[in-house]
């Protein structure tokens, strides 16, 4: 199996950003744009303003309003493409305004869109007579034919004097659980100084309950200081990122010097603008709105860009994952004798749960080494749904021979896929251990930080069993790590300490054997700023030594 050692860069994509380059660096497509103005004198003639975009595991959709040469929406539109690129166009407006003195009688724009598995579901403004935008929804079968909520609008405008006094516009909806999670733009008084992101949720996806500020506020001076807009937002299941339109104070039209930046946040509320923003640009004209959908490798983008004149058209983006977007660590895997005669190896299962094939890569970190220049395998690929198992891992991945204690990393273009070490007794040792130690691949956002205290239960040292601390950094720098030992009725036996170099990990073997007889457990904590790290217990049998896994509480 060829290997090889690279230098990485590991303490930026350890805390929780390592997706940044996929979602800042943007490569237009050299056939832009993929979708212009329809045929003179039909409905969308003056081009296509994106909403939203949608893969529903088979196709791409997209939906669109058509800005007038008045600057005023219309209704919306519907295309379908096999890869994004090209569009079959549907000949009418799938949804259209409402009747004179209706809620949306002036036009229905900005919409969010998701599908079930089942139906496609969307939320959409829709502005009465009076300049008054409110949010409306409805269900389709197809992203066609639309069924509006009889009970529309499903969330109104702010009372005077408010952020949303002049209206709402649904701009994104992901399903959380129970939940559903909205961003959208409000307008308070005044269109560019009062346009701005906020959120909002709900249980149904009818009765929204708003969070009140804006959760994303126009810079103070900048490329987005003038307004904020029309965001989307992907959850990949550790922070959620946003593609949102802003535009510098000053320029007299609206649309004048508009861009595409984007933000992370931890939990859809605090937001960080990305340093160099704006991430797209138009070649010509200004980039003013955009949806993003995400395949599990990479990230595709539709954005509209005015020419200057009056024709809105549609541009396609892409960007790729780098090789650290999602990191799983395995803390103990093994090709090596133990005591009491035992030969311990290692197995992994690597399964991806998602429904888009995904490549990862595994790193070998040796016990007690420095690991910033860990030795990384081939790459791997996995369809949806697929499993793998690679027995004894270390012979079979690295070719390792005995002895090699250390751990593993799983490094993946997606956050399904799923893994579990199985660390046992071969059949080679002195007695033969049963199933053995099942240890899963531990995320990153499970690490124990800075400030947290875990407990590790059913820690025994006697004549039958034993046990091993083993710990494992999630930092580039050296951290040390407390360990306190407490007897069953709370008393402190002991504290030590075990020092980590950068991603390196260690074990401390029989860590009671100093009180036995003795049941227990073990607090673990680090006292380093800005680190984490990750422990577990290990108790094992001392005939078998075969070892059972306890993990962090």
């Amino acid at each position: 199996m060829r290997m090889k050692s690279v230098a990485v860069v590991l303490g930026v994509v350890l805390c929780g950003a390592g997706l940044v380059m996929a979602q800042t660096e943007w490569e237009q497509d050299l056939g832009n744009p993929v979708m212009g103005p329809g045929p003179t004198g039909s409905w969308d003639e003056w081009g296509h303003f994106v909403l939203a975009a949608v893969f529903d595991g088979s196709e791409y959709h997209m939906w669109f309003t058509v800005i007038t040469p008045e600057d005023r929406p219309t209704d919306i539109g519907h295309a379908t493409s096999p890869d994004g690129i090209e569009w079959t166009i549907d000949p009418d407006p799938v949804l259209t305004r409402g009747a004179p003195g209706d809620w949306d009688e002036s036009f229905v724009a900005g919409a969010a869109v998701i599908h079930d598995g089942a139906q496609f579901h969307m939320w959409y403004e829709g502005e009465d007579g009076d300049g008054i935008s409110r949010a409306g929804y409805a269900t389709s079968p197809d992203g066609s034919v639309w069924t509006e909520y009889p009970g529309n609008p499903v969330m109104n405008e702010g009372p005077p004097g408010s952020w949303d006094s002049r209206g709402v516009s649904p701009r994104t909806v992901i399903v959380d659980g129970d939940r559903y999670k909205m961003w959208y733009t409000a307008y308070g008084q005044g269109m560019f100084a009062g346009t701005r992101v906020f959120y909002a949720e709900s249980l149904d996806g009818i009765t929204w309950a708003k969070h009140g500020s804006p959760v994303l506020n126009h810079s103070i001076a900048g490329w987005d200081s003038g307004w904020v807009a029309n965001p989307a937002v992907i959850f990949d299941g550790a922070a959620y990122h946003m593609w949102y339109a802003g535009k510098e104070a000053g320029a007299e039209d609206f649309e004048d010097g508009a861009a595409i930046g984007y933000a992370s946040s931890p939990d859809g509320l605090a937001w960080t603008r990305y340093d160099d923003n704006p991430v797209v640009e138009a070649t010509t004209g200004f980039a003013y709105t955009s949806s993003v959908v995400f395949d599990g490798s990479i990230f595709r983008m539709w954005y509209s860009y005015w020419d200057g004149e009056v024709t809105d058209w549609v541009g396609y983006a892409t960007s790729e994952t780098d090789d650290m977007d999602y990191v799983r660590f395995i803390p103990a895997a093994a090709a090596a004798f133990g005591a009491h005669g035992a030969f311990f190896q290692t197995d992994v299962d690597v399964s991806n749960a998602g429904g888009r094939s995904a490549t990862f890569h595994f790193l070998w970190l040796p016990r007690g080494e420095d690991n910033s220049e860990p030795t990384t395998s081939d790459t791997f690929s996995l369809g949806p749904g697929v499993s793998v198992r690679y027995g004894n891992v270390l012979d079979a991945i690295f070719g390792l021979e005995p002895d090699a204690l250390g751990a593993l990393a799983i490094v993946a273009s997606s956050p399904d896929l799923l893994a579990t070490s199985r660390t046992y007794n071969a059949p080679v040792a002195t007695v033969a251990g049963t199933y053995g130690q099942a240890m899963p691949a531990i995320p990153v956002s499970e690490f124990i930080q800075t400030g947290e205290r875990r407990r590790i239960l059913f820690g025994t040292e006697n004549s039958d069993m034993r046990t091993n601390i083993g710990c494992q950094n999630g930092d580039d720098l050296t951290t040390v790590v407390q360990l306190e030992l407490f007897d069953a009725i709370g008393t402190s036996l002991e504290t030590t300490t075990m020092v980590l170099q950068p991603l390196g990990n260690d074990q401390m073997n029989r860590i009671f054997q100093d009180h036995a007889p003795v049941n227990g457990c073990v607090d673990v904590w680090t006292d380093d700023p800005d680190t984490s790290f990750y422990c577990y217990g290990s108790v094992l049998d001392n005939v078998t030594s075969d070892p059972t896994t306890i993990l962090p509480q």
